[in-house]
């Protein structure tokens, strides 16, 4: 039962890795396409208790490995970009 409990919360894990993923990409692609932050932003939900400070979830810090590919990424993207200018 205890190895079960482990490859959940692994699992659980790997999903918040990928989810911080997919948000970085997302944002990279959103400065890319050369839009602004102001189309971008979404309206915040309202707490529950308007006294209560809003909570806000720490990000994880990006591994070596993360950076590295993003890096990449980012570099092939605008290579693309500046071989279709010319």
């Amino acid at each position: 039962m205890n190895e079960i409990t482990a490859a959940i919360a692994a699992r659980h894990a790997q999903i918040k890795t990928l989810q911080a993923d997919i948000e970085a990409l997302q944002r990279a692609a959103t400065v890319l396409s050369g839009e602004t932050t102001a189309k971008t932003t979404t309206a915040r939900q309202p707490t529950t208790s308007p006294a209560q400070p809003s909570a806000r979830r720490k990000r994880r810090p990006w591994s070596a490995a993360a950076k590295k590919a993003m890096s990449k990424r980012l570099k092939a993207s605008w290579a693309k970009r500046k071989r279709a200018k010319t």
